[in-house]
């Protein structure tokens, strides 16, 4: 297909300005991904002056990677001189892949005065930057108007079927309803990712009669990746023949778009109109999803599906409480525990009832979820937590300061996310315990998650802001500088502060240096994937999972995480994705190697929370190309072989053996 055959050209391309022509060449470019790795505003007029001077240097490789690493620190300054380089009629680089990183950095400035002249770039002669101007478009708040009909207008005419599938992705992000003809058009493209983004570009406009037949027709699919969008569409729906569409994807084969079907009902069962329509469906949910001996919940091999059944019940079952009060013909089911244990196999599935019990009307489902966060495992007690946000009481909001104290620190993330809507005058001092005593590995984000909090206390919160703008992590620290500006401190008053931090203590170098790119095979209880590892690009991050392997860290550990059509996610040891650390230990923390490579299908990447330098042990894997993800985080491999074992992976599956080999 075109669009594989041009990833392979546009990797490679990618690939050859990273590995450059000299000696020379290779200095400045070392120099200038070290510059764009520096953080801004800290590090700010120096840092930019010297990567705009890199800007027109002799060798193009270096004049790109200065270009891309202007975007990845973001200094709105740096905007008028890209233009420049960019989309000057006369002075503009006649290097593409140059004008392609320009762009590329253009539209992800904090500068809107600067999106029109981006969208000038859709009329390049090369597909690389047409496609970095369709991509940074869907970076840009989602507001109707001239984006939109720039990129419509665009798509009607542009023949190169990567840049088509990028505008699809703007489109769909920027929630298009003027796209609507186009998204109905290339739902039934040839191609695969054209198809996913245009049945996602759907859901804007999914009460159109066209929209919903086009998703419906997409259930489907012979690519599981659209079948499982078209249910997510369709969950937007407020009419009944989604709904029974979506009763029916439940008999698909492919486990994911089971899921789907099941997470979509339980979205839009809450919303369909009401008539005759409604009246049939109502009992045709009772008995296909829970009274029939053949329910899901009893036969359905897969945990996840059972999963998103659970997910689905809650909210369903009440409804049709509230509405057929009184009905003979339909038993109330009281909601508990015990109820649930003959049916309950595991964590994935107890995690799957938090979630139900989480939309649930039930005057039950609080003693559930407190229930359930009083078991032993640290994925589902933090589910519980979590789904605590949606009951908003006293009862609640006491229940969930107590576990600001719990001796883990993933239990504490959990219930201070969760206090987000029910703190109260009196919750600081609680929010101040658990700021100082939340030490080790998970701290800083514990912490800086505290500090998120503290604007709802006012100038109440300026001690505790003050301790934060001196706290031994960066991120903590820069989060409290910003709010503490907010309060009225001064610039002085803050930079005195920073003066009190002692530096951060030298880190030892990478283990570990490769000659030629290091293959790993990852054997999972569904099969082996064989990756390709990027040590010339992302050399830490590598030389972390191979050292990580050689240790057999990996050996045991599950996927916590699936999100169909998206990533799959593992290597975390706690089992609930607060588990981190690196080869030095588990308080460290992976420094970012973002490169210019796009996220594709089997794609390696490194997740992390909001500091952007906090990468660890764990590991995802793209089900597809992911636009959204480019350039803010990094990529350290791709899939070899393995796509259909990428394909079956489900949360809980486990990892088996990790073996690396040059």
């Amino acid at each position: 297909m075109q669009w594989a055959r041009w990833l392979v050209v546009f990797t490679a391309t990618l690939a050859a300005c990273a590995s450059p022509r000299n000696a020379v060449a290779t200095k400045e470019l070392d120099e200038v991904r070290a510059l764009g790795r520096r953080a801004w505003p800290e590090e700010g007029a120096e840092v930019t002056r010297a990567l705009l001077t890199q800007l027109f240097a002799p060798d193009a490789s270096v004049r790109a990677e200065a270009a891309f690493a202007l975007g990845v620190r973001g200094d709105p300054s740096a905007g008028d001189k890209l233009v420049y380089l960019a989309l000057d009629h006369h002075e503009a680089d006649r290097d593409a892949l140059v004008r392609a990183r320009a762009i590329e950095a253009l539209s992800k400035l904090d500068r809107p005065d600067l999106h029109e002249r981006v969208l000038e770039a859709l009329d390049d002669a090369d597909p690389r930057v047409r496609l970095e101007a369709a991509q940074g478009a869907g970076r840009w708040p989602a507001q109707p108007g001239v984006v939109n009909q720039r990129l419509i207008r665009a798509l009607a005419t542009e023949k190169d079927v990567s840049v088509q599938t990028y505008v699809l992705y703007a489109l769909e992000r920027r929630k298009s309803e003027e796209a609507l003809d186009a998204f109905v058009r290339f739902a039934s493209s040839s191609d695969a990712e054209q198809r996913i983004f245009a049945v996602r570009g759907l859901r804007a406009s999914i009460e159109a009669p066209a929209a919903r037949d086009a998703a419906v027709r997409a259930l489907g699919d012979a690519d599981w990746r659209v079948a499982y969008e078209a249910t997510q569409s369709l969950s937007a729906s407020r009419a009944a023949e989604a709904a029974v569409a979506l009763l029916e994807a439940r008999s698909q084969a492919n486990p994911h778009v089971r899921r789907g079907a099941f997470e979509a009902l339980a979205t839009s069962v809450k919303t369909i109109e009401r008539g005759g329509k409604f009246e049939a469906l109502d009992m045709h949910l009772v008995r296909a999803l829970w009274d029939h001996s053949s329910s899901p919940l009893r036969s359905d091999p897969s945990s996840s599906v059972r999963a998103a059944l659970l997910t689905c019940m809650l909210p369903v079952w009440g409804r049709l409480n509230l509405d057929r009060t009184g009905d003979a013909s339909f038993a109330h089911f009281p909601l508990s525990i015990a109820a649930f244990e003959p049916s309950i196999r595991n964590d994935v599935e107890w995690i799957g009832l938090a979630h139900g019990l989480a939309a649930s009307n039930d005057p039950n489902c609080v003693d559930m979820l407190f229930a359930l966060a009083q078991r032993p495992g640290l994925a589902l007690r933090g589910a519980a937590l979590e789904a605590l946000a949606k009951h908003k009481s006293e009862l609640t909001r006491a229940f969930l300061i107590k576990q600001l104290g719990d001796a883990d620190l993933g239990i504490r993330m959990a219930a201070v996310l969760s206090l987000t809507e029910m703190l109260e005058d009196t919750d600081l001092d609680a929010l101040a315990r658990c700021f100082e005593t939340s030490r080790g590995e998970g701290g800083p984000e514990v912490r800086f998650n505290i500090v998120k909090l503290l604007p709802k206390f006012g100038a109440r919160a300026t001690p505790l802001l003050t301790l934060a703008a001196r706290d031994e992590h960066p991120f903590v620290r820069r989060t409290a500088r910003a709010e503490l500006e907010q309060l009225g401190m001064s610039a002085a008053e803050l930079d005195a502060l920073a003066a009190q931090v002692a530096p951060p203590p030298q880190r030892p170098p990478a283990p570990l240096r490769f000659e030629r790119r290091p293959r790993m095979k990852l054997v999972t209880s569904r099969g082996e994937l064989v990756f390709e590892l990027f040590h010339d690009e992302a050399p830490e991050h590598v030389a972390n999972l191979v050292e990580l392997a050689r240790r057999d860290h990996y050996d045991g550990l599950t996927f916590h995480r699936v999100v169909p059509d998206f990533v799959v996610q593992g290597g975390c040891f706690r089992g609930d994705g607060n588990g981190g650390g690196t080869w030095r230990g588990r308080e460290d923390e992976l420094p970012h190697e973002i490169s210019p490579r796009k996220y594709v299908r089997g794609s390696l990447g490194m997740p992390r929370w909001d500091y952007v330098n906090s990468g660890g042990s764990q590991l995802f894997v793209a089900h597809r190309a992911t636009p959204h993800l480019d350039g803010r985080y990094t990529i350290f491999g791709e899939l070899r072989e393995g796509f259909d074992v990428l394909d079956q992976l489900e949360v809980g599956d486990t990892i088996l053996d990790v073996v690396i080999s040059e």
